[in-house]
């Protein structure tokens, strides 16, 4: 994975501002249809840095909805998507054991076909670069 240092600026940035967004108010450009990336996003994913997994997946209210297991499952409090500069970024909350309030910040990187951003985790307020690419299914 190439990772530009400009670009994790732009992220982190982005990240500020949709967690500002996303602390009670709703972004004015949350995403409610299923746009191509939308479904693109669909699918398992497995971060590059260790086994853990996220499931995307459509519901019948046009939203998407995450399960994150580390490796078993771990409570999905929230999942929340938007346009941030073109890109498709998604929110996921967690609210479990070891997890209360940790969330994922993540862009959807089209050419790359791979979710990267931000894992933040607030018991220890250590913020991670994290990036999640496709899991293959035989």
């Amino acid at each position: 994975m190439v990772i530009h240092r400009g670009r994790w600026i732009v992220t982190l940035v982005s990240f500020l501002v949709v967690m500002c967004s996303w602390s009670g108010v709703a972004l004015a450009q949350t995403t409610s249809q299923k746009s191509p990336d939308m479904l693109a996003i669909q699918g398992r994913w497995v971060r590059t840095d260790a086994p853990y997994v996220i499931e995307l997946r459509h519901v019948e209210s046009d939203s998407l909805q995450a399960t994150y297991f580390n490796p078993r499952p771990i409570h999905v409090a929230k999942t929340d998507t938007a346009e941030q500069d073109g890109h498709l970024q998604v929110l996921i909350e967690l609210q479990d054991a070891n997890y209360p309030g940790s969330t994922y910040v993540l862009a959807y990187d089209r050419g790359q076909d791979v979710l990267q951003g931000i894992y933040f985790h607030p018991a220890s307020k250590q913020s991670y670069k994290v990036a999640f690419v496709r899991q293959n299914t035989l």
